[in-house]
């Protein structure tokens, strides 16, 4: 079944002209396509403004990212299952590029090997590869906590993906629930072993 556009016209409608993506994710995700669907899967989903050379530094237009998920989804559906599946993998591929690369500050030295302390840094990772919306992090208890995302009009399953991914980047295994309130507002449970 394809991926549902209805939604995806609604979360573009809520982008702004200056909310950007790192091209470091577009990356990722363009490489994980390619691994799982092939070369075939790789041109399904760069079409175009997706089909320009994408650089890791440079920021690009977040209604693009929302696209090239979507356009994800449609093209590894045979692969991997519904679009929520693909979302949830292209957020686990980009938050195991991060973690080894930029990210090794906050994973090695804020995160200090604690899903707790890692998880209070989501403002300050987020904002390094981001320029849209607000997250902040609340503990649930010592193993536990609730980070509200507001104004990020990505699918809740991609970033329960990289929520999941950072756990497992730690060496912790966990559960993430996403309680969506609307399109571009989610507030995400997790808690781990």
């Amino acid at each position: 079944m394809p991926s549902n556009k209805t939604e995806l016209a609604a979360r573009i409608a809520v982008t702004r002209p200056n909310d950007g993506v790192r091209g470091l994710f577009f990356r990722v995700v363009f490489d994980m396509v390619e691994k799982v669907g092939g070369p075939q899967a790789l041109r399904q989903v760069r079409v175009g403004p997706l089909a320009r050379d994408i650089n890791d530094l440079r920021t690009y237009p977040a209604s693009d990212y929302l696209t090239m998920l979507y356009n994800a989804a449609d093209a590894l559906e045979h692969k991997m299952g519904p679009e929520d599946a693909v979302f949830n993998a292209c957020g686990r591929a980009c938050v195991q590029s991060f973690s080894k690369g930029p990210g090794q500050v906050v994973f090695g030295i804020l995160g200090k090997g604690d899903p707790q302390r890692l998880f209070a840094q989501t403002r300050v990772a987020f904002s390094t590869v981001v320029t849209y919306g607000k997250r902040e992090h609340r503990p649930a208890g010592p193993k536990a906590c609730i980070i509200t995302y507001r104004g990020d009009m990505q699918p809740p399953a991609y970033h329960v993906g990289i929520f999941e991914g950072a756990m497992e980047a730690l060496g912790f295994k966990g559960k993430v629930t996403a309680q969506p309130i609307d399109i571009e507002s989610v507030d995400y449970e997790i808690s781990w072993e």
